[in-house]
């Protein structure tokens, strides 16, 4: 077995940087948190206190120059996320950058193109790839036991919204591209189908004040697939219960959930045994989707010790976006749009 830890260095100590952290120095044996960027070094100080205490820096520039230093971990905010991508690239480091790569499609593909140049690895951050329950979803689908995968739901509900600073469109994309790019990933990868049009509807009933920097609370986003599929996703910033993320996909022969309210578990029904739902344990020791973090990064660091490519690519990212930009696109006016394959 390869004994070399793989050294990270995290760009970013807010909310997922800290989440991030403590992740890589308690969950991937073979990686090793090296450094830490942040422009507010109490920040960075007392993120590092929490996780070892490796050295802080005022830039990602001084970052790159820690020795032994393999790799870049981005948890700014998404706006950055282009600058950081750049600056990681032209040093030569590997790149796991959390979603979306870049809040715009020509940003999205200056990243994608400086990684390509520098000739580094980017994967994007789209961890319910790596979660087991929707990793044991993909699977059912993919065996041909359900039939053919005819109509797609997911929710995401937030039990509060952001700030309105992070809520403007201009720093996380709005509600489309912050929150509704997961579900659109997961449209694509457990349909296996290309989103080709989509028709976006937008509340702000319970946070009005919302509107004011251009977002909304809720969003009910339907979806046509290229193969005639169809299906929707829910979004909403004010629960009353905590976080709630659900997926359902209804094939032809049978269904395939994930999600429990608060907790993630997997579940299935259909091909031979008429009536009979089968349901996953649920492990409930664990936060949600930190196992799907975990595995994230130690799927990243893998590539790295194996010098092979990602597997939840760049393309992988832009993608999502595409949607994400033709919902909301719809929901400013009021009508279907078609999802861009833009070369």
């Amino acid at each position: 077995m390869n004994a070399k830890r793989i050294g990270i260095g995290l760009v970013g100590a807010g909310r997922m940087g800290s989440i991030h952290a403590r992740i890589v120095n308690s969950s991937v044996p073979q990686a090793t948190l090296i450094g830490i960027a942040d422009l507010n070094l109490d920040a960075g100080h007392r993120l590092a206190a929490q996780v070892g205490g490796p050295p802080v820096f005022g830039s990602l520039e001084a970052l790159l120059e820690t020795p032994g230093l393999d790799a870049v971990l981005i948890a700014t905010s998404s706006s950055q996320h282009l600058a950081a991508v750049r600056v990681a690239a032209s040093g030569g480091k590997d790149i796991l950058c959390e979603k979306p790569i870049a809040l715009t499609l020509a940003d999205t593909d200056a990243a994608i193109a400086a990684a390509a140049e520098a000739g580094v690895r980017l994967q994007v951050g789209f961890m319910r790839r790596w979660e087991p329950d929707y990793v044991r979803a993909k699977a059912r689908l993919a065996s041909g036991f359900y039939g053919r995968p005819m109509l797609f739901k997911s929710l995401q509900f937030d039990p509060e919204p952001p700030p309105l600073t992070f809520a403007d469109p201009a720093v996380s994309g709005g509600i489309m591209i912050d929150m509704g790019i997961h579900e659109f990933d997961l449209a694509r990868w457990l349909m296996a189908d290309e989103v080709v049009e989509v028709h976006a509807y937008g509340s702000t009933y319970a946070h009005p004040t919302l509107a004011s920097v251009g977002d909304v609370d809720s969003a009910v986003v339907n979806i046509r697939f290229r193969s005639g599929a169809i299906g929707s996703v829910e979004l909403a910033r004010n629960t009353t219960y905590g976080e709630d993320v659900r997926t359902e996909v209804l094939a032809t022969k049978g269904s395939v959930w994930v999600g429990l309210l608060s907790m993630t578990q997997g579940a299935s029904s259909g091909g031979s045994v008429a009536d009979a739902i089968a349901v996953d344990a649920l492990d409930t020791a664990t936060p949600r989707f930190e196992r799907g973090l975990a595995a994230q990064a130690r799927g990243f660091v893998a590539a790295i010790l194996e010098d092979r490519p990602v597997e939840v690519t760049g393309a992988d990212g832009r993608a999502a976006l595409e949607i994400a930009v033709a919902a909301a696109r719809s929901l400013r006016e009021g009508r279907p749009v078609e999802v861009r394959r833009e070369a």
